[in-house]
């Protein structure tokens, strides 16, 4: 994976405002993320129709959602634990995985924001399966292989928008 110096814009205020496609499912993100992530595992790539997956970890509690149906698709991960993918159900969008590991935990797709330019991927993870031209910020942590924990992701999003960045410049 290539690394590139990148100028990080800032978190922005809370609440962060996201929704489906069609509009029917809207959510707002009312806490400061955990991690902005990128995965580059085959079920991300084949679920976005994107070379990898880019998702903000978020804290369940600090999700609002309002609005339209939502349909649960259910799969196993690559680490064998299950996990709920909730889609809207007028327009299928994929809105966000409930990992059944971690109940507490929301991971929440990056493109269903309003305003998704300031979602830079802190860390990437499945490295080896990524695309031959995939880039990473430098600051970014990455893993060839999930070979280590969420908290690790975590603490590198807080190395890099510590407590009270939120509307400043990184």
């Amino acid at each position: 994976m290539q690394r590139i110096a990148v100028t990080r814009p800032p978190l922005p205020k809370l609440p962060f405002e996201g929704g489906c496609h069609c509009g029917a499912v809207r959510y707002a993100v009312t806490a400061k993320p955990k991690a902005v992530n990128a995965c580059h595992c085959d079920d991300c790539k084949r679920l976005s129709g994107a070379p990898f997956g880019l998702f903000l970890h978020v804290a369940k509690d600090a999700l609002e959602i309002s609005g339209g149906a939502r349909d649960t698709f259910r799969r196993t991960g690559g680490s064998g634990n299950g996990i709920n993918i909730e889609r809207c159900a007028a327009c299928g969008t994929r809105m966000w995985h409930l990992p059944e590991i971690a109940p507490d935990l929301v991971i929440l797709c990056a493109g269903t924001l309003d305003d998704s330019t300031w979602a830079i991927a802190t860390s990437h993870i499945w490295t080896e399966f990524a695309a031959a031209d995939a880039v990473a910020a430098e600051d970014a942590l990455v893993v060839e292989s999930f070979q280590t924990t969420r908290p690790a992701l975590w603490a590198r999003f807080s190395e890099i928008y510590p407590a009270g960045t939120e509307g400043d410049p990184a």
